[in-house]
């Protein structure tokens, strides 16, 4: 037998299932629809999940629970049970202290706080634990911060949104993600940096948020006119801050040191970087893909989704800096093109021992951040490197983008140009393109959006190697190069392209693989377990 909760004009409403939690017991099913309005299930709670979220949804409006013999559950709904008595007496009583501390003004109208606090204080009698409940129920009620730990999960998630960086490519990130918590039952609400002024964000202050999200967003590093403190120091909740570059390209916008903040990569490296030199909270957390239904015709063959930048444009800059500067850089550039392996910060360290340099923290940060010139020259030296190995071995590629206009390879028989693509055109392509190339921007232990994009459209995926892929995929799900290898390539993409039914193998076991572990679902899921998490 279950309960279905309906609402009413007429009903029960929060202070009743307060005072009578047997109102809640047995299997409830509740709309998604619900769920979300009421802020989603608090995860916080080790116990009572489901009586609080009926209060939250009868303080919007009267419920009545209706029984049913139905088995079936549809889509739109979900089914919480009750807690076991061992989990009810460990943690139930907090979730008690909680609840009368959420409602006491309600309850005082009524007349029944005392008697909820009361009841509350017997119970830690009876457990022989008062201490503990008298010092827990003190912390909630004076709304400390233990309180708003386990409030906060339950008020909206705050995503910001709209910057026009590589097609929109950011903005679909934030969607994708917030659709995904939607879905889990949380209620997402946008800030759009591209229909309202930035100053607009100044209406969320004072507010508390179950998390704020940013998707390389420069929105946490904003201060207020008095130039001292940050906007964010007034906007409450645990913050986060999606990052998909080398961490040292934002290096202005990462020493706000805000409490509760953490750097969302996409690279296990990244996460080192960001804990030992901006001294933050760092997790490797990579944007995941997008499945798009239905079957494409698989009419090309081999295609790179990819803007051409060259390399030589940032020779004059480097040329341009001082003589120390620029030998460092000219040195920094030579052990990366040779080792191809090294990761930037590596390559980098190596440089400064070998120039025998001795650096503060800030003199670090700083000469690293003045060699990003080298690292973007060494990662466009190398797309064009991987791409001309590739058309000079009469293998075709189709390319998609204005910017391939202005490269050597505009107008070279084995380069199909296209127009520039959608996000959402990109998709369609993968799932008509038999082989697509991702070429890493030197993320060695990095795994991104194209990547598993590629994977989810049933193409084969052709990339150069990173330490993310070891243990979680291997030479029957993807087409793995080497830098240092390239001579390599050519024939191994054209025996698959020459192999239908070894391609579709690889192309069906990445799917499989990628679907398990890189959609924008499961990351929503890791996201709520890790706030849930957050002490």
């Amino acid at each position: 037998m279950k309960k279905v909760i309906e609402t009413q004009t007429t009903g029960i409403d929060a202070i009743e299932l307060l005072m009578d939690e047997t109102l809640c017991e047995g299997r409830i099913v509740i709309p998604k629809m619900m769920v979300k309005q009421a802020g989603g299930v608090n995860q916080k709670l080790k116990a009572g999940k489901k009586y609080e979220l009926m209060m939250r949804i009868a303080e919007m409006f009267p419920i009545e629970l209706i029984e049913t013999n139905e088995n079936a559950v549809a889509d739109n709904s979900i089914i919480l049970e009750d807690d076991t008595p061992e989990k009810k007496q460990d943690y139930g009583w907090k979730t008690d202290c909680y609840i009368a501390s959420k409602y006491a003004e309600e309850l005082q109208k009524r007349n029944l706080f005392d008697v909820v606090i009361q009841t509350i204080l017997e119970d830690g009698n009876v457990r022989k634990n008062y201490n503990e409940t008298v010092y827990f129920l003190e912390l909630m009620l004076k709304k400390s911060e233990e309180y708003y730990r386990i409030d906060d999960m339950t008020k909206p998630i705050l995503i910001y949104k709209g910057d026009d960086i590589c097609h929109n490519v950011l903005t679909v990130f934030a969607e994708e993600f917030g659709n995904a918590l939607e879905q889990m039952g949380k209620n997402v609400i946008y800030f759009d940096m591209a229909k309202e002024p930035i100053g607009n964000v100044t209406r969320y202050m004072n507010q508390h948020f179950c998390a704020i999200i940013g998707v390389q967003s420069y929105m946490f590093s904003i201060k207020l006119s008095d130039e001292k403190h940050y906007i964010h120091e007034y906007i409450y909740g645990p913050k986060f801050n999606f990052i998909f570059d080398h961490p040292i390209w934002l290096k202005n916008h990462l020493n706000h040191h805000l409490q509760y903040f953490t750097v969302l990569t996409l690279d296990d490296n990244y996460v080192d970087f960001v804990k030992k030199h901006f001294k933050m909270n760092a997790i490797l957390f990579p944007p995941a893909g997008i499945e798009k239904a239905g079957e494409e015709q698989k009419k090309y063959g081999l295609t790179f989704i990819g803007t051409y930048n060259d390399y030589r444009s940032q020779l004059p800059v480097i040329h341009q800096m001082n003589r120390s500067m620029r030998f460092f850089a000219n040195h920094l550039l030579s052990i990366m093109r040779k080792n191809t392996w090294l990761t930037a910060e590596d390559a980098f360290d190596r440089t400064v021992k070998e120039r025998r340099l001795i650096l503060s923290e800030n003199e670090y940060l700083d000469l690293f951040y003045e060699m990003r010139r080298v690292f973007y020259c060494v990662i466009h030296y190398y797309r064009e490197h991987v791409l001309k190995t590739i058309v000079d071995n009469n293998i075709k590629v189709d390319v998609f983008g204005d910017s391939w206009k202005d490269s050597l390879f505009y107008g070279h028989p084995n380069v199909i140009w296209h127009q520039d693509v959608t996000v959402e055109e990109s998709i369609t392509i993968w799932k008509q393109s038999k082989l697509s190339l991702n070429i890493m921007s030197w993320h060695k232990a990095g795994f991104t959006e194209r990547m598993a994009n590629i994977m989810l459209a049933e193409a084969v995926l052709v990339t150069d190697d990173t330490a993310y892929l070891n243990g979680r995929y291997n030479e029957n799900d993807m087409l793995v190069f080497q830098l240092n290898q390239l001579e390599k390539l050519p024939s191994k993409i054209q025996k698959l392209l020459s192999d239908d039914k070894k391609r579709s193998e690889i192309a069906e076991n990445g799917r499989k693989k990628t679907r398990e572990a890189h959609t924008w679902q499961k990351r929503a899921q890791s996201f709520v377990d890790f706030l849930s998490e957050i002490e």
